[in-house]
């Protein structure tokens, strides 16, 4: 537990530092804060300007942010790793795990921090079309989406060594798969047709028995995204 803790402090100081995080948080406040403005200037739908948010700004930029630190959760650190490790300082499972909740808590938290204060300014500035059980469903879900990118990111890491060649990879199976799916009319199996339903989503629109299919497919996949990582992280060679 020491060493899970050890680790666990040590990356989130990483993270804190990172050059990443620099631009990320500026990158998603400074649009936050014109479309309040534009918003309580122009009467705009409170709904419409969180999704119009969540797809331009939020989804992208936070997007490849996890996507980059999932993927380089592992392959960045070989070396301090198979020291740790064959050393017995730390146990395998104790390294992915502290990787695995520093990754995704880090990911989670910078999110929150974003949309909570933004939810806030658009209730009260924006003209109001949304429901407080719509809004709150809508922003579980971006979050699910978004752990579950940073979870197959994290799995991509225990895998490949090259950090570039898994955040394309990432990328493009979730796109085309996403729009592979919604092609074919599985909506709720498709992270690229749930965002566009967002503002539907927002205003409470939204058949609730396809919002919880939703949140029972991107959760299992995140479920057995990091089931995969401690798998194969326990097997692989340092």
């Amino acid at each position: 537990m020491q060493a899970f803790l050890a680790i666990l402090r040590y990356d989130l100081g990483l993270l804190f530092r990172s050059w990443i995080t620099r631009i990320w948080i500026p990158l998603l406040v400074a649009p936050a804060l014109f479309l309040v403005v534009v918003a309580a200037n122009e009467n705009e739908l409170a709904s419409e300007t969180l999704a119009a948010y969540v797809t331009a700004v939020l989804i992208p930029i936070s997007g490849l942010a996890i996507a980059v630190l999932g993927t380089g959760a592992i392959s960045g650190e070989s070396g301090v790793l198979a020291d740790g490790i064959l050393s017995r300082s730390v146990t395998r499972t104790e390294y992915i795990s502290a990787k695995i909740v520093s990754r995704l808590g880090f990911a989670a938290a910078v999110t929150l921090a974003a949309l909570i204060p933004f939810v806030y300014l658009i209730d009260r500035y924006a003209e109001p079309d949304t429901s407080w059980a719509g809004v709150f469903v809508g922003l579980v879900i971006v979050l699910l989406l978004l752990l579950f990118l940073g979870a197959i990111g994290i799995t991509l890491s225990t895998i490949l060594s090259n950090v570039l060649l898994s955040t394309l990879i990432l990328f493009l199976g979730v796109t085309l798969s996403g729009a592979a799916l919604q092609f074919l009319g599985l909506t709720w199996m498709s992270a690229t047709a749930v965002v566009v339903e967002l503002p539907a989503t927002f205003r409470g629109d939204k058949n609730w028995w396809e919002l919880l299919r939703v949140f029972i497919v991107f959760s299992t996949l995140t479920g057995v995204a990091i089931v995969t990582s401690f798998w194969v992280f326990r097997r692989r060679d340092l």
